[in-house]
């Protein structure tokens, strides 16, 4: 997806617009597109909020918009980002992702687990959450939580620290990228259980020893958990036609390894502090 990624954003003659492109390896495209994209090498094994947290800090601008190879931005997208308002009290604006009609089994699992809330492009003034695979945020106010930094740019800690100071998320439907899954199954069940790892450790980290265990224990109803909210969620915004049988199968793959890499985090746990 890379080279329409680019083409969609590099071809934009705006001086104000620097394009960031984050990898751990070499890609063949710097050459194609130039001076106009600055590329940076990550270590070997980072994960996308590495890698963020990597491009967030080497931006140069007040604000920084956010994607990933597998969300390609509408033709759109760059005008639509450069018009928008952020008053102060506003940290991140985030979008909404199309999933395409000829998406495989796995591709549209994906799209349902990550996605499916961020579907129909309606302007929310307030949210508690968004994807910032498709989102742009003001750069003092992630650099401000520098007690995070270390580990990455993981969303939803920073929206967290960005409610406590009062600071709120919205959506724009303007803001629209299409989901282009390049992940194979054995690719994003490993980015499964890595991100369900870290959800693990941070979330059993603040907690005591016999909350732990408790956790630990629930971890064999946790893929059910997980299911029953995407399915939810799939009939909140319309979706359960697109739950196909195969499609379901994925899903319950993928939430068994969520919660597998949620286990050995709450595991890792009792080996930490409590404190950050």
């Amino acid at each position: 997806n890379l080279p329409a990624l680019l083409d969609r954003l590099a071809a934009h003659d705006n001086s104000y617009v620097e394009v960031i492109v984050c990898r751990t390896q070499d890609g063949p495209y710097s050459q194609e597109h130039g001076e106009r994209v600055r590329w940076l090498a990550a270590a070997a094994g980072s994960t996308i909020p590495e890698m963020w947290r990597d491009g967030i800090l080497a931006a140069r601008g007040q604000f920084v918009a956010l994607l990933t190879g597998h969300c390609v931005p509408s033709p759109g997208w760059l005008d639509a980002l450069l018009r928008l308002e952020m008053p102060p009290e506003v940290a991140g604006v985030g979008g909404f992702f199309i999933d395409p009609p000829d998406a495989s089994a796995l591709d549209r699992a994906i799209y349902l687990l990550r996605y499916a809330a961020y579907s129909k492009p309606v302007v929310v003034p307030s949210s508690p959450d968004l994807a910032a695979d498709n989102a742009v945020y003001r750069r003092a106010d992630i650099l401000a939580c520098h007690e995070l930094l270390p580990q990455g740019f993981w969303e939803p800690e920073y929206h967290r620290q960005f409610a406590a100071r009062g600071l709120r998320l919205t959506l724009e439907p303007s803001l629209l990228v299409e989901h282009r899954n390049r992940y194979t199954a054995a690719q994003f069940a490993a980015q499964r259980r890595v991100h369900g790892c870290h959800f693990g450790r941070d979330r059993a980290r603040r907690r005591n020893v016999a909350t732990r265990l408790a956790y630990l224990a629930a971890t064999p109803a946790v893929p059910f958990v997980l299911l029953t909210k995407v399915i939810g969620r799939a009939r909140r915004f319309e979706l359960l036609g697109k739950l196909r049988p195969a499609v379901l199968a994925w899903l319950g793959f993928l939430c068994a390894n969520w919660a597998l890499g949620e286990a050995r985090g709450v595991a890792q746990a009792f080996g930490r502090s409590n404190h950050p």
